[in-house]
């Protein structure tokens, strides 16, 4: 492909393959990031491809691929972290557990810091309901929903983290007044 004839196609079509997807993520940032990876897919096979293909149709079909492919990778990201948050949340009920206490007040602090709607979203997410129903019954977008759960999650994982820090510095201290 000629540098000018790909420039002409990425002027054509940018706005409206950002815009594609944009409305399909409702992301800014990430959608152009999938719209250069759009456009790079492109370039990459456009010898490949036959003389007479529709550019803009072809791009929008990439984008949409992309568009699934990013919201998969999302969904599997947001079920990881729900584990995590579920492992810390149930690993306080075992009996062999020492730290029951500590863990449990740790995370009641943490859910404390959250926003109203980021803790809706994660009790609502702990009693299995999905996307839509959370969204539906919220009345915010899936994408919301999305932003809002990883900032709870990073908002409880750091408090926890930081906790267990500060308890790893002070416990030498600790041991040292109880003596």
């Amino acid at each position: 492909m000629q540098e000018k004839e790909f420039e002409h196609i990425f002027k054509c079509y940018y706005s409206d393959i950002y815009n594609f997807i944009y409305h399909y993520i409702m992301d800014g940032d990430d959608a152009e990031d999938l719209a250069q990876d759009v456009f790079i897919c492109f370039f990459e096979k456009y010898k490949s491809l036959p003389e007479r293909i529709n550019s803009k149709q072809y791009l929008l079909s990439i984008a949409k691929n992309r568009c699934i492919s990013f919201l998969r990778h999302k969904n599997v990201i947001d079920r990881n972290n729900l584990k995590y948050f579920e492992t810390l949340l149930f690993s306080a009920t075992s009996e062999y557990d020492t730290t029951y206490d500590d863990l449990f007040l740790k995370l009641n602090i943490a859910m404390d810091k959250l926003s109203d709607l980021q803790k809706q979203i994660v009790q609502m997410k702990l009693a299995g309901k999905d996307y839509s129903e959370m969204s539906e019954e919220l009345g915010v977008t899936h994408s919301q929903i999305h932003k809002n759960i990883k900032k709870a999650y990073d908002k409880i994982r750091h408090y926890v983290e930081k906790s267990e820090a500060i308890m790893l510095i002070l416990s030498p201290l600790f041991s040292l007044l109880h003596h």
